[in-house]
């Protein structure tokens, strides 16, 4: 490995996280987040990044972004930016410049996570898998969206599977889920994917739905007041929504580990698990993951845990950095 640093970053619509990978680091350091309305491009943000902390040059840059990745560009969806990894490897001459979807970087921290950077829900922690050369992971996470992704390891080599799980249908396992179901296909026509339930603007329509079933006027709240009201228990429609958008999350996480094989853990992230851990926790989450008819048994003997890492993207993105790009 060149003396010289690799630049990472974890890069979504609002903020960019720039950090360093180096040889005498396990990890990374000099993390930085930077707003992305701030800087007119991305290599905009690099150079302030990089002159902040007195880098002239870098041996390779690795950015976990969250966008479609096509032809080494990435245009985002909620940002003015545009990245191509041929106009970094001109700007900062490496040859060495490769972009990672979002959840691919989370997939690839998955290894590396310590105990301390994991809470477990239910009974089962994680055992010392990751000393094994072989293993299978999924990971689940609902945030703006529902990312979903899996790590498999090979006699050590690391092989991450990214999907558009989030888009498969949903799949209702009660009487109450059923009346959502049918509220919601009113709403979206007639498909209703995992993602109109289990994301930030999936909050807001499972408390629509319950307004509606309950005769209870919607009085039009955002996902984050939901969020609070219903861990306060102020509100018993607040409470009832995240109560089923938690045990939805464990229905669909066990799914994702019988789907991939996923026996060795399933892993919770994004940002509204990460906020709200005494809720997950105290939910029907586990029995919802266990939940699977004739494989049940198989499910009781899968770890959940949550990803209370601050930056599991730029965990990730060091991880590929160092093992896979010098």
């Amino acid at each position: 490995m060149s003396n010289k640093p690799i630049l990472i970053a974890d890069i979504g619509g609002t903020n960019a996280r720039f950090a360093l990978a180096t040889q005498d680091h396990a990890r990374f350091e000099q993390a930085q987040t930077l707003e992305c309305v701030e800087f007119k491009s991305v290599e905009f943000a690099l150079d302030t990044y990089l002159h902040s902390h007195g880098i002239k040059n870098v041996s390779a840059i690795c950015l976990a972004v969250a966008g479609p990745i096509i032809d080494e560009t990435v245009t985002f969806p909620n940002s003015h930016w545009k990245i191509s990894c041929n106009a970094l490897r001109k700007r900062y001459a490496t040859n060495q410049v490769r972009l990672l979807n979002d959840w691919e970087a989370i997939a690839y921290s998955l290894a590396t996570l310590q105990p301390t950077e994991l809470l477990t829900i239910g009974q089962l922690k994680q055992d010392s898998m990751f000393d094994s050369k072989n293993f299978t992971l999924g990971a689940v996470g609902p945030g703006s969206g529902l990312g979903v992704a899996g790590l498999f390891s090979r006699n050590s080599q690391l092989l991450p599977l990214v999907t558009e799980g989030g888009h498969v249908g949903f799949a209702p396992e009660s009487p109450l889920q059923n009346q959502v179901l049918a509220f919601l296909h009113t709403k979206f026509d007639d498909r209703v994917s995992r993602e109109r339930l289990l994301s930030g603007p999936g909050i807001v329509n499972i408390h629509e739905a319950l307004c509606s079933i309950h005769g209870v006027e919607n009085p039009g709240l955002i996902a984050a007041d939901i969020a609070v009201a219903g861990n306060s228990k102020s509100d018993p429609i607040c409470a009832e929504t995240m109560l089923l958008f938690f045990e939805m999350l464990g229905q669909t996480a066990g799914d994702v580990a019988l789907s991939l094989g996923a026996y060795d853990g399933v892993f919770i992230g994004g940002g509204i698990a990460q906020r709200y851990p005494t809720q997950l926790c105290e939910s029907q989450f586990r029995k919802g993951f266990e939940n699977k008819g004739r494989h049940s048994h198989i499910m009781r003997s899968i770890p959940t845990s949550l990803i209370t890492h601050k930056n599991p993207g730029l965990l990730g993105a060091s991880v590929y950095a160092q093992k896979l790009m010098i």
